[in-house]
Formats: structure tokens, C-alpha cells, sequence
């Protein structure tokens, strides 16, 4: 992983010590290489154990769902929710049991529920073929939502394996951020409640942020974060914490296709499905010359590098890092288009007319040259 950390070992829970929740975040963009596969869960205060933990297993079921077909080799070439489909992928998903750990009936199950759940967001996602006005696709979050057929116990361990496959990665980890203000009572609800994801998802947890200290303390493991997060967290000016509204679980993208968790990258990609001007275009790919730099979407030949700016970015060590990605992108000949969700969400006419016009130009200069 990054120089210097080992990380906590699957199973357990663990206090990451020297690093914020944000700056953890940055310093596993992207994965590494033997890193598990690693969700963030801004968990909201409750009063007992089980309402965390219930609470965790939803988002971390809607994560499931909207990652599909990524954990389900094969399933991506099923269309629609009707017909054979259902049955399809059902079996698709047995077979898979059959040679893994997965537990096939929950795997079954998730599959057939992720399929239908994909075609409904589908539907209610209107695309306009030509730039113009452009209607508000359904967010992810309200197509899919969480089902309770199998045991807390089962979906815990299913969606761990889940989460994982669809990284390709043995294990799945869960970086909790601890919010400010917790009673001794809810923190060691909190506590308890990642004690419980640990043992029984297999779950690495990750504890960060505000302390615990009225909690059963847990092992402690210093982060040393990688060079490029070190000096945005020397910058740092010490501004507010910018924090997700709680429950909200953060998932990274899956390299090579649009965030599963960002409705307008989503949007974004259907859109540009359509068009031939688009082709040549990467999604969520790493930038060979600086590794450790994602690119939103990229078209490579023409050095076009688009970004898409959720409520996400607005973390004070996330802006630094965006603004300082941007300036090299700048220097190694790379023009940087950005747009925020709302503009993709609401003015996806505009967004493509911007690109297209961008990219015809480039690639006119380009044939002059």
C-alpha cells in the first residue's frame, strides 16, 4: 500500500492514528495494488449497536447493487429486466458460488435485484440525442434499495465478498468516520457496531476522525501517508471539515467505467454512448505520467481531461489536491473542462455541446498540424 502503513488486518477493527478520514481517503486514490477494496461510511449517531449496524448494511447493499455487473462476470451482457433475463443472471450468479465463497442463494438473489434495479434507473433516464434541455435522470440512490430475505449475519459476509469482487481485490475494508459531539453511550454503540461488521463481514474496520475515548479501546495503527497527501495536509489552513450528510457510504469507481455512486457521471456516459464525436473517451482511469492521479474522463489523443465536481470535493484537502492535479495535468499539455453534478444533472445539453465543440477543435488542429 502507501510507504510505510501496513494495513489492519481483515476481521478486525483498528484506529488509524495521524490522518484524517479525507487524507486516508486521497492516499488510497487510487487503490493500490494490495490494498482491499476500501468504502467510507459517514455513519449517523444512533443509540445502540444494532441500529448502526443495520444502517451500514443497507448503504452497503445500495453500494452492491449499483456496483453491478461488476461483481458478476458476464452479467453485463444481459439487457433489460424481463424475458429470460432475471433467470439468466440468477444462474450466472450460481455459478459463480459454485467456485467461490460467495453464498449462492444471497449471490443469486442480489444479482437478480441489482438487474432490475439497473433497468428501472434505465427507464426513468432520458437522454436527449442533441444538445438542448435535458431532464434530471433518477438518482442511483432511488432505484435500488435494500432487501432483508437473509439474515444480518449473511448479508454481511455476502456483501463483504460482493464489494470485493467487484475490485478484484481478496477483501473488503471499512473506513469509518467517527463524527465530533458522540455520548460515551453512542460511542460505544459505535464501537460495538463495528466489532460486530468485523467479525462477522470479515470487514477490515477503520476507525478515523473524532476519538472515542468512552469506547473499549482498540488497537492503534500509525498511517504514514504517501508524499503528495503530506504536503496537502502541510498546506493545510486549517478550515472546516466538510462532512457528507450521515448515512452516506463512498465507493471508488470501478477503473475504466463511470462512478457507480455519481448519478451524473452515469448520465454523462448514456449521453455520450449515443454520439460518434465521443469515441476515444476513458472513464476513471489513472494517469500513467503521475500514478497516483485519477482522471473523471479523459480522451486521451486529444489531451481532454474532464472533471466532474460532486459535494465530495469540497473537503479542504480534496480542493488542494484537485487544484494542484489540474496545474500538472495544465503543464503536461492537457486542457481540464469542469462541471459540477447539478450542471450534467440539469443542462446535459450544454455539458455536450461544450465537449463536442472542444473536442472537433483539437482534433481539427491536430489535422492541420
Amino acid at each position: 500500500m502507501t510507504a510505510g502503513w501496513t494495513p489492519p488486518p481483515a476481521g478486525r477493527v483498528a484506529r488509524l492514528r495521524g490522518a484524517s478520514t479525507e487524507a486516508v481517503e486521497l492516499a488510497l486514490t487510487p487503490l493500490p495494488e494490495h490494498a482491499p477494496a476500501v468504502v467510507t461510511f459517514y455513519p449517523p449517531p444512533a443509540d445502540t449497536a444494532a441500529q448502526l449496524v443495520a444502517c451500514a448494511l443497507d448503504e452497503l447493499e445500495r453500494a452492491a447493487l449499483r456496483l453491478f455487473p461488476a461483481w458478476l462476470p458476464g452479467a453485463e451482457h444481459l439487457e433489460g429486466a424481463g424475458g429470460a433475463a432475471p433467470a439468466a443472471v440468477r444462474a450466472l450468479a450460481r455459478e459463480l458460488a459454485a467456485t467461490t465463497t460467495h453464498f449462492g442463494p444471497f449471490l443469486a438473489d442480489l444479482a437478480e435485484r441489482a438487474l432490475r434495479a439497473r433497468q428501472r434507473h434505465d427507464d426513468r433516464t432520458l437522454v436527449p440525442a442533441v444538445a438542448g434541455a435535458a431532464s434530471v435522470p433518477a438518482s442511483a440512490a432511488q432505484a435500488v434499495a435494500p432487501g432483508h430475505r437473509f439474515a444480518p449475519e449473511v448479508r454481511a459476509a455476502g456483501l463483504a465478498r460482493v464489494l470485493a469482487a467487484g475490485y478484484r481485490r481478496e477483501q473488503a475494508a471499512l473506513l469509518v468516520d467517527v463524527p465530533d459531539g458522540l455520548t460515551a453511550a453512542r460511542q460505544r454503540a459505535l464501537t460495538a457496531a463495528a466489532g460486530w461488521l468485523a467479525a462477522h463481514g470479515s470487514f477490515a474496520v477503520w476507525l478515523s476522525g473524532a476519538p472515542l475515548p468512552a469506547a473499549e479501546p482498540v488497537t492503534a495503527y500509525p498511517v504514514r501517508l504517501p508524499a503528495h497527501v503530506t504536503d496537502l495536509v502541510a498546506t493545510d489552513d486549517g478550515g472546516p471539515v466538510v462532512r457528507p450528510e450521515p448515512p452516506a457510504l463512498f465507493f471508488p469507481p470501478v477503473e475504466g467505467r463511470p462512478r457507480a455512486d455519481s448519478a451524473a457521471e452515469t448520465a454523462l456516459e448514456a449521453a455520450l454512448a449515443r454520439v460518434a464525436w465521443s469515441a476515444g473517451r476513458v472513464w476513471n482511469r489513472r494517469y500513467p505520467a503521475r500514478p497516483h492521479y485519477v482522471i473523471d474522463l479523459v480522451w486521451p489523443a486529444e489531451r481532454c481531461a474532464v472533471e466532474i465536481d460532486g459535494a465530495e470535493h469540497r473537503g479542504r484537502h480534496r480542493f488542494a489536491h484537485d487544484r494542484r492535479r489540474d496545474v500538472l495535468l495544465q503543464l503536461d499539455g492537457f486542457a481540464v473542462l469542469r462541471f459540477t453534478n447539478d450542471q450534467v444533472l440539469t443542462e446535459l445539453g450544454d455539458v455536450l455541446a461544450h465537449l463536442e465543440q472542444y473536442l472537433r477543435s483539437r482534433r481539427t488542429d491536430a489535422h492541420k498540424e
